[in-house]
């Protein structure tokens, strides 16, 4: 049977890694990603050969500089196997795909599909789980990241045509 303490912690993890995507999904960097990451957390991506590090603080900078070149962005998390390793520190592997939507000056859109793994390290943090490490790494990607585009800062109004 298992652990309901273990239980109860895996569903605070995968709430966690959820609302990472949910920051970057609504372009909620500055407000969600400082309570989902620890201070100075490592996060480093590996998007087939290339390196971009987005460990905090600064990281929520790039970040916002690639999703504010996009008009919207889904990442599909799915549910992490996890790892104890201890009481307060957890390791997980959770399959990530990212369409990412990109609007051209001429109206036109342009798709930059992601997909791969997060491999999270994530530490007890009073009655919070929160990320200390990630490495992501890209297994496929199609299309390509356009630098050139109409800016989002913030959630688009998917009513409205872009």
């Amino acid at each position: 049977m298992p652990d309901p303490g273990r239980v109860e912690d895996t569903l605070a993890i995968t709430r966690t890694i959820q609302m990472v995507a949910r920051a970057y999904d609504q372009k909620r960097h500055r407000l969600l990603l400082p309570k989902l990451f620890v201070e100075n957390a490592r996060q480093h991506y590996y998007l087939m050969g290339r390196f971009i590090d987005f460990s905090l603080p600064g990281g929520i900078d790039l970040l916002e500089y690639y999703h504010s070149r996009c008009y919207a962005t889904q990442h599909l998390v799915a549910p992490p196997t996890v790892e104890f390793e201890g009481r307060d520190v957890a390791r997980t592997e959770s399959p990530v795909h990212a369409p990412h939507v990109q609007v051209r000056h001429d109206g036109t859109r342009s798709n930059w599909l992601l997909g791969g793994y997060y491999h999270d390290v994530l530490v007890r943090d009073g009655d919070a789980w929160r990320i200390r490490e990630r490495v992501a790494r890209v297994t496929y990607e199609s299309g390509t990241f356009l630098e050139d585009v109409r800016l989002y800062p913030t959630l688009a109004d998917y009513e409205k045509e872009p």
